[in-house]
């Protein structure tokens, strides 16, 4: 061989090694239709999972060798591979928008780990910032109310600054009998956290609902209910942006209770002026005596007629809802940022009731060669100030002609609204203003929550994860009722204090070993990893019931003992987890987990347990090829699983025999010590719930047609519950493994374009569910168990169901009255149904047009009942409608019958003589009939709407300060459709987080209407 041939075979080999060589390749992410770039799309290189995004011109770098392919995704777009050749370094990938694009959703699994959702075997469900956000609300659970499939969101109060205490969330109805242990458990940035209430909903840019321990296997007993993963917004990769937004809602009460105008104050059809009771005479319009003569010798009046208003409004006044938000994001090419503060303000309906919030956020990343690192910390200090439940109590049981305005002067000695003065001294119906001044509720609380991770690629099939993070709260609060002092006594309010602190600490690690490797047309990924957890709780209390002076809150200044309590609660747990994930040919995939727990509140014999769990999918469009160009069918995947779950409802120190002192036992002055009333088992072993799960995800006419469809089973035996056992034993009840809770459910969803055009968009969405929870056994063959009031477990019922006493009855259902024309009543005798609704519907609408935003969200839950107790004492007080209804004259009762046989060969025939008295013996008892006070649960609302317009980009592009700006109206709870037997409330806004329960403590519910305004520089 010569030298010029071996000098060319050399500067081959040189030029081809060249070409080889990794370089940096440039370039954009563009819109296809409207040209415009597109900042925070993602770019992949294939070969190394090397990821970047655009900055926020839409440009990208990254390093890449000729042969490699990239990967442009965005999301509503569809994901576009390029290959990279030598002739180029700049390259522009032009994506087209796909709405909703179900080959290629990414969403945030277990762990926080992104995947594709065609992999997963189970139901999960995205939501966005922009559809979370709609209704403006402060808390962002009850932004998913109504948008998920399975999903139940009630608000169960309107207290003002509880919102993140009195919201109940379930995912696919009960597992267990402990109502307080039925929580989703909420993932922040890949780190569980106990709350997310008081979490700004402007900081998170998605949420993805994993429903039910199948999807949510890693988690253990935690995930049992299922998972809401929250990602937080991150920066961008180029020019910084910033973004203000303010929202100023007003809210009114609605849906009160209805009352009787026809008779006011006295007895036995009386007038009397100190009588609260609305037994008097019919209203005459004329002027009568109010109370007695005040201290000035004047003697209040007032109009002894029906109001032409509700005057009970008059307690109320307009609330105010502000939220101020400024963001600041960026980053370069190997770190990002994200800051953000905000700020709440409300004014409760309540006068006197406030509540504010002040946070920050500050997340960001840093890429160190192999070393991706992020972290975040986010600060809220929470404040409020209200009044305890009296004063709504106190109004709804007095009389219609009382004008609530006029007893807003209280403090004045010579005022009628004096509480010395008042027209009455019955303890339940004191001047409510009086009682929203007097008693009061504050609390400061600050939370602190943040994480740190790192993830180091050692090679490309091996990296690892260390995670951990922190959630710490504490918050200081007082109760206090001022001391009020009468002549006479009768008047006298002991004064009150009560202080508290609750200091909470969680601390959350976890180790991630992440194994991925192809095999030709085989994927594989191997997930194992550890988990540690652990919880720090101390709750403090002292105060005093019997203070010396007014206005002086001091636990020292008082009359007898101090009382105070302090208790140290302390739960570790350790858990070790797998997951093996594999796929062929990107359309058929296979998932085993497996997880072992050991948690501290279990006897050493029984703290450590081990479940297993196998979810399959199948995407058929891809792997038929007939399928594959269906102008019709553009996606489709089946999917199943199966998981067994461990499930501890136990609180800490449960399985401890516990002591408390007693002064004076077992007599005179001696010490002694008694035992807990609550046997503990020691034998105790967690709750195992098995759940199965088949669906089918389908897209029509390239995904402008969606629909999903899912059925599932759960079966949750061993319950862990406090059983009745003989006091005999020295205790009331032991801790029991028994019971078993089933649970059937069908998802659907269905959402598509009906209009999809350049300038004009028109997007519906429906979601059904149907929830078949069923008690298939109980402890020891009972047949029944009392969960709280009128909620039971019943052995083939389903759960909860109400149980309400009715009256005594004849074959035919007609009441039966006796000589006197009085009614008996059976207690426990009508089982209505569940207390749960178990139709549940969502309907979304969503109108784009050329800068204007239409979007409203409708509610509707059918077959459930609810329990009103306010509804007994309105009868007692002869303010409820139906003690009008017969002008309180003696009536014959409707559909009643008397006994013409025995008493133990009875013949009931139609009553058509016998008179019932229609007085306040007789209605009072009416109201203690149970079957009086409950009603259908039945409702259509309309949750959300939003109307916003956008300016024009053409308009913005004569200034280079504003990017973006809109500004719209926005509006909750606007109207709702009831059942007609519902008077008494909204059957979503319940009692204390129970099911179908209304209390005569609560606040009255709230529509709420306002305008938002949002600018990005």
């Amino acid at each position: 061989m010569n030298k010029t041939a071996t000098l060319i075979i050399f500067l081959l080999t040189i030029s081809t090694g060249l070409l080889a060589q990794v370089r940096k390749i440039t370039g954009k992410v563009i819109d296809q239709k409207t040209g415009v770039t597109l900042p925070g799309a993602s770019v992949i290189r294939k070969s190394t999972n090397e990821i970047v995004s655009t900055d926020a011109a839409g440009k990208y770098a990254i390093e890449a060798a000729t042969g490699d392919l990239l990967i442009f995704s965005y999301t509503g777009y569809v994901t576009v591979e390029h290959k990279v050749t030598a002739e180029k370094n700049v390259l522009n990938a032009y994506l087209e928008d796909s709405v909703n694009q179900l080959s290629e959703v990414m969403v945030t699994g277990a762990l926080g780990i992104k995947r594709q959702a065609r992999e997963l075997g189970t139901s999960a469900t995205l939501i966005s910032n922009e559809n979370l956000n709609q209704g403006k609300v402060v808390n962002p659970l009850q932004g998913l109310a109504s948008k998920v499939a399975g999903l139940r969101i009630n608000m169960n109060d309107a207290t003002t600054g509880k919102t993140d205490q009195l919201v109940q969330i379930r995912l696919r109805g009960s597992r267990s009998f402990n109502d307080a242990k039925n929580n989703p458990i909420y993932v922040v940035d890949g780190v569980p956290v106990p709350d997310i209430g008081r979490l700004n909903p402007n900081d998170i840019e998605n949420i993805t609902v994993l429903k039910g321990a199948n999807a949510a296997a890693l988690y253990g007993s935690e995930g049992v209910n299922g998972a809401l993963m929250i990602t937080t917004k991150k920066g961008i990769r180029g020019q910084g942006l910033v973004s203000f937004s303010n929202t100023t809602t007003f809210s009114d009460v609605h849906l009160l209770p209805p009352a009787q105008k026809q008779f006011g104050q006295g007895q036995n059809g009386v007038y009397s002026p100190t009588e609260y009771e609305s037994w008097g005479p019919a209203f005459d319009g004329s002027i009568r005596d109010l109370g007695l003569k005040l201290p000035n010798g004047v003697q209040p009046t007032a109009l002894y007629a029906a109001p032409s208003k509700d005057n009970r409004l008059d307690m109320f006044q307009t609330g105010r809802t502000l939220q101020n938000d400024l963001s600041f994001s960026g980053g370069d090419e190997k770190s990002t940022y994200y800051f953000s503060v905000q700020n709440v303000n409300i004014k409760g309906v309540i006068p006197g009731d406030k509540s504010s919030r002040t946070g920050a956020r500050f997340n960001g990343s840093r890429t160190f060669g192999k070393l991706n690192t992020s972290y975040n910390v986010n600060y809220i200090a929470a404040n409020r100030n209200t009044t305890p439940d009296g004063p709504w109590y106190s109004t709804y049981v007095q009389p219609a002609n009382l004008d609530l305005k006029r007893m807003k002067n209280w403090r004045d000695p010579n005022s009628e609204a004096n509480p010395l003065n008042y027209y009455t001294d019955a303890t339940g119906a004191k001047n409510p203003f009086f009682l929203m001044d007097n008693n009061r509720n504050t609390s400061n609380q600050q939370t602190v929550n943040g994480k740190i991770e790192l993830d180091y690629e050692f090679t490309p099939w091996f990296s690892a994860i260390y995670r951990i993070g922190l959630y710490s709260t504490s918050e200081e609060s007082r109760a206090t009722t001022n001391k009020l002092a009468s002549p006479s006594g009768n008047r006298n309010v002991n004064g009150s204090v009560n202080d508290g602190n609750n200091d909470f600490r969680r601390v959350n690690s976890d180790l991630i070993l992440n194994f991925k490797k192809d095999f030709g047309k085989f994927t594989t990924r191997l997930l194992v990893g550890q988990n540690i957890r652990m919880d720090d709780s101390k709750l403090t209390a002292v105060g005093s019931a019997n203070l010396l002076f007014p206005d002086l809150f001091n636990p020292g200044s008082r009359a007898g003992e101090l009382d105070g309590s302090a208790s140290l609660t302390k739960y570790r747990a350790l858990g070790t987890y797998g997951e093996f994930t594999a796929g062929y040919n990107n359309y058929l995939f296979l998932t085993l987990t497996g997880r072992n727990d050991m948690v501290s509140v279990l006897s050493k014999e029984n703290r450590s347990y081990f479940y297993p769990g196998v979810s399959t999918s199948f995407v058929f469009t891809e792997a038929i090829k007939s399928l594959k160009d269906s102008k019709v069918l553009s996606f489709g995947k089946i999917f199943a699983s199966y998981n067994r779950t461990g499930n501890v409802t136990l609180e800490p120190y449960s399985l401890n025999n516990a002591y408390e002192q007693i002064n004076g036992f077992p007599f005179g002055g001696l010490v002694g010590f008694t035992p807990n009333l609550t046997s503990p088992n020691r034998n105790i072993k967690p709750e195992f719930v098995t759940s199965y799960e088949v669906g089918a995800q389908l897209g029509f006419f390239q995904d402008r047609l969606n629909f999903e469809a899912a059925y599932v089973y759960s079966d949750s035996d061993g319950q862990i519950f406090d059983a009745p056992i003989s006091s005999a034993t020295g205790y009331n009840s032991t801790i029991v493994n028994a019971g078993r809770l089933t649970n059937k459910i069908i998802e659907l969803s269905i959402s598509g374009d009906v209009i999809r055009k350049d300038d004009f968009r028109w997007n519906v969405g429906f979601n059904f569910t149907h929830i078949n929870n069923k008690v298939k056994t109980i402890f020891g063959g009972q047949e029944e168990f009392r969960m709280f009031r009128q909620a039971y477990a019943v052995v083939g019922q389903s759960y909860p169901l109400l149980k309400v006493s009715d009256y005594q009855r004849d074959d035919q259902g007609r009441v039966i009255v006796d000589a006197n024309g009085n009614t008996t009543t059976v207690p426990d005798s009508a089982p209505l149904g569940t207390m749960v609704p178990p139709y549940q519907m969502g309907l979304s609408t969503m109108i784009n047009f050329k800068g204007f935003t239409v979007g409203a969200q409708f509610d509707a839950r059918l077959g459930g009942w609810l329990y009103s107790e306010a509804v007994p004492r309105m009868y007692k007080a002869g303010t409820h409608p139906a003690t009008a209804a017969y002008g309180r004259q003696p009536f014959i009762f409707p559909n009643s019958v008397i006994n013409t046989g025995t008493a133990t060969d009875p013949v009931y025939v139609e009553n058509n003589s016998v008179y019932s008295k229609g007085d306040k013996a007789f209605w009072s008892f009416q109201g203690d009939v149970q079957r009086n006070t409950a009603a259908k649960s039945d409702f259509f609302k309309l949750r959300e709407l939003s109307i916003s317009y956008a300016l024009p980009k053409a308009l913005l592009a004569k200034q280079k300060v504003i990017r973006e700006a809109s500004f719209g109206l926005v509006g909750t709870n606007l109207f709702i459709v009831r059942h007609k037997s519902n008077t008494y409330g909204d059957p979503e806004s319940l009692y204390n987080q129970t099911d179908g329960y209304l209390s005569f403590r609560q606040i009255p519910p709230t529509r709420t209407f306002g305008f938002n305004l949002n600018v990005t520089f």
